[in-house]
C-alpha cells in the first residue's frame, strides 16, 4: 500500500463520477466541454500511473497481462469507452487495505505522506468542481462564457496571479473564487513544505 495508490483510487472513483454526470449534460454544452478538459487531465495521471506500475512490477508481464491492460485502456484519452474499467484500480486498492483497522494503521505511520495526498486529492477536486460551478453560475451573465475562460480564470485564481481579464460577477462566483483562492495558497504552502522535507532528506544522505 502506499499514499499514491490511495490517490489514485479515489482520483478514479471521482473520475467515475464527471463521466456519470457528462450523462446529465447536453454533448454541445460548455460544461460537458470543460468535464472533457478534465477527464483528459486524469487520463494523464492514470497513464502515468500505469507507467509506474509497469516499472515497480515484480513480474511486468503478469502485470501486463492481468490488469495492467485494463489501466492502459482506462487510460486513453481517445477510447472514452473504457473509462469506466477505473473502477478496477479501487478494487485493488480495497484488497490491498483488507480491513478498515490497517488503513488507520498506515496513515499513524505515514502522517506526513498521507497528508500530501490528501492536499493534492482535495486541491484538485476542489479545483474541479469550483471551476465546473463558476461557468455554470457565470456563462449567462458574467464573462466567464467557454470553458476555456472557466480554465483560464481558475488557473490565474488557484495561483493567486489574478490578471482580472476574466472575474465572478455573482455571489455565488465571488464565493467559489475565495475558496478556490484559499485552495491554492494551501496546496503551494504544502508544496514547499514537502520540497523543504525532502532537501533535509537528502542532506542528511
Amino acid at each position: 500500500m502506499s499514499v499514491f495508490n490511495i490517490v489514485i483510487a479515489l482520483l478514479s472513483v471521482f473520475s467515475i463520477i464527471l463521466l456519470s454526470v457528462t450523462f446529465f449534460i447536453p454533448a454541445d454544452s460548455e460544461i460537458y466541454q470543460l468535464i472533457g478538459y478534465f477527464d483528459f487531465s486524469l487520463c494523464a495521471i492514470f497513464l502515468i500511473d500505469f507507467f509506474r506500475q509497469v516499472y515497480h512490477a515484480p513480474n511486468k508481464w503478469r502485470y501486463l497481462y492481468t490488469t495492467g491492460w485494463l489501466d492502459l485502456l482506462s487510460s486513453i484519452p481517445m477510447v472514452s469507452e473504457f473509462r469506466y474499467i477505473r473502477i478496477f484500480r479501487v478494487f485493488r486498492v480495497l484488497r490491498i487495505i483488507k480491513s478498515f483497522k490497517l488503513l488507520i494503521s498506515f496513515i499513524r505511520h505515514n502522517r506526513a505522506a498521507t497528508l500530501y495526498g490528501f492536499v493534492v486529492f482535495t486541491s484538485y477536486t476542489t479545483l474541479v468542481l469550483c471551476t465546473t460551478a463558476v461557468l455554470y453560475v457565470e456563462q449567462d451573465i458574467g464573462n466567464i462564457v467557454t470553458a476555456e475562460d472557466a480554465l483560464w480564470w481558475s488557473y490565474i485564481t488557484i495561483t493567486t496571479v489574478g490578471y482580472g481579464d476574466f472575474y465572478p460577477v455573482t455571489t455565488t462566483g465571488k464565493a467559489l473564487a475565495s475558496v478556490l483562492i484559499f485552495c491554492g495558497i494551501a496546496t503551494f504552502g504544502t508544496a514547499i513544505s514537502y520540497l523543504n522535507e525532502k532537501v533535509e532528506s537528502f542532506k542528511k544522505q
